[in-house]
């Protein structure tokens, strides 16, 4: 297992975000707009020069029995000239309550990372979700469905076959101030198997203002020669509040 990245926050994740990860998309108290998002980098310089940047975002609406979440996030990082790490993914996905447990989704995913040997990863799946557990310090959910992939590897190969999509999401609130939460995504194809685990844990400063300690893993079962089938990144994180 190979480790890129240590990212540490800075001030800048202040500037361009407004959104407090207690307050995450699944928070549906009421109907509209909900997120969070978080921004951290890190500059060496003098017998290394090297700089990480890394950002996420991630919106909910909520209309009726519709919910809709938009998940963006990107790393780059680069030392001594050198690229290191340079990966991007968008996801988003709406969802249709049948009941309070129960619901049908779609869901588009797109990856690009320009050290895992593929150009990009892009699939579509629809399915099934349920809440398997709900209460007032959190929730678990997951997700299964069928779907189609398309991916380009570095080589110029390009592969389209069906997957099978299965995801869960959990979170606690360990306290008013404290969050832990665990996203996990598989998508299985015959060429290849996207595997990403997500860990966080969300510690609030002020009413505004987060703190955020995630550790990401992402792991392809199928890589061209001479590449690592997993690559894992540890970020701490300011968040901001965005409502």
């Amino acid at each position: 297992m190979k480790t890129r990245h240590l990212l540490l926050a800075t001030p800048l994740a202040m500037a361009p975000f407004t959104i407090h990860p207690l307050l995450a998309a699944e928070d549906k108290a009421d109907n509209g707009w909900s997120g969070a998002a978080e921004l951290g980098a890190s500059i060496t310089t003098g017998n290394t020069e090297s700089s990480t940047i890394n950002g996420k975002l991630k919106l909910g609406y909520l209309t009726g029995p519709w919910t809709h979440r938009l998940r963006l996030e990107t790393i780059q990082s680069s030392e001594d000239g050198e690229d290191t790490a340079n990966r991007t993914l968008g996801e988003f996905e709406s969802n249709y309550a049948l009941s309070e447990r129960d619901y049908l989704f779609g869901v588009l995913r797109g990856t690009h990372d320009e050290f895992s040997g593929y150009k990009y990863q892009s699939s579509v799946a629809a399915g099934y979700g349920r809440k398997l557990w709900i209460s007032e310090r959190g929730y678990w959910d997951a997700e299964i469905g069928p779907g189609l992939r398309i991916a380009e590897t570095e080589d110029g190969e390009r592969e389209t076959n069906a997957i099978a999509r299965l995801s869960s999401g959990f979170e606690y609130r360990i306290s008013d101030y404290a969050r832990f939460d665990q996203d996990l995504t598989v998508l299985a194809g015959q060429d290849n198997t996207e595997i990403e685990s997500v860990t966080g844990l969300s510690t609030s400063l002020t009413e505004k203002l987060a703190m955020k300690l995630a550790y990401t893993v992402q792991h392809n079962t199928d890589v061209p020669a001479g590449t690592e089938k997993t690559d894992t990144y540890t970020s701490v994180n300011l968040v901001y509040d965005f409502r």
